[in-house]
């Protein structure tokens, strides 16, 4: 897995996606169940378990309609995970005990014409294990997407992002897809947030019940190893059943349980250099096993 590639991608995706028209967020607690960690060869390099507290909150700044009805909107979002790794043997060696990311957007979004809208987002944050936080901890962020409107249920769209996660600005391809059809069942394929493909309906007014066949998240932080600047990655690839209850028209619980299939590990230079290698078949990357994966949280909108 090209995992630093792929978290940097998931960053920017996140970042050019943000752009809210209602005040909403969320809060989320989850527990991922200890598993071997393996190279590609299969040797194992101990095991580990990790928990995540995150939470988001989207502030719109500007809403304003145009004549067809179009949105043009500004927004702000906040973002924060803090990450436990319990590790096992040659595991706690190679992972941070503890891991924070916390980032600061500013989105924009307007149409351009009939079909095509245009998402623009820059930002920052820190990431980094919680006993290193630096001035190097902090990662810039942005990126601009052109969407295009195929139809009323599929958007598809093409632009770049910009990191300085390999130490100097670099621009990344990226790639927004969101296609979702709605009525008694619901189903979602989007790209504009990571990766999500889903389908989910309500059981009753105040139930509703998601499966997710596959999602992705991840964490990243800028660490020191043997006095040099390196980049350390975690991405996962999830399945989940999550029923949710709506406590109130704006507040709701959930939880959810499924399978972790992949939490992919890499450590990279923070140089042109890294980066390339990480597409390499021996760069060393690794990969924890199949885990169970157990979440909750609370979604809110003002």
């Amino acid at each position: 897995m090209k995992t630093v590639f792929v978290s940097s991608i998931v960053v920017l995706a996140c970042a050019a996606s943000s752009v809210c028209c209602h005040a909403q967020g969320y809060v989320s607690y989850d527990y991922i169940s200890a598993s071997t960690l393996k190279d590609k060869s299969g040797n194992e390099w101990g095991s580990g378990s990790m928990q995540i507290m995150s939470g988001s909150y989207n502030i719109p700044i500007s809403v304003k309609h145009n004549d067809k009805g179009e949105v043009q909107a500004w927004s702000v979002s906040l973002y924060g995970a803090y990450g436990i790794l319990d590790n096992q043997g040659q595991a706690r060696e190679l992972n941070p005990d503890r891991l924070f990311n916390g980032s600061l957007n500013v989105s924009h979004i307007r149409p351009i014409s009939k079909k095509w809208s245009i998402i623009a987002s820059i930002g920052g944050g820190i990431y980094a294990p919680t006993h290193e936080i630096a001035f190097r901890s902090i990662l810039v962020n942005g990126g601009i997407i052109f969407v295009h409107k195929l139809n009323k249920n599929l958007d598809l769209g093409i632009g770049a992002g910009l990191t300085n996660s390999y130490g100097i600005p670099m621009v990344l391809p990226m790639l927004y897809l969101k296609w979702m059809k709605t009525g008694r069942y619901e189903f979602t394929i989007n790209m504009s947030n990571g990766l999500k493909v889903a389908a989910s309906t309500w059981l009753s007014k105040k139930i509703k019940i998601e499966l997710a066949a596959i999602e992705m998240d991840g964490m990243s932080a800028v660490t020191k190893v043997e006095g040099k600047s390196k980049i350390y990655s975690t991405v996962m690839i999830k399945s989940s059943i999550s029923p949710s209850y709506q406590i109130t028209p704006k507040a709701s619980i959930y939880a959810g349980i499924g399978g972790n299939w992949a939490r992919g590990v890499s450590i990279s230079d923070r140089s042109i250099k890294g980066f390339a290698n990480n597409f390499k078949e021996n760069n060393g990357n690794r990969e924890f096993g199949v885990s169970l994966r157990v979440t909750t949280g609370i979604r809110y909108r003002f």
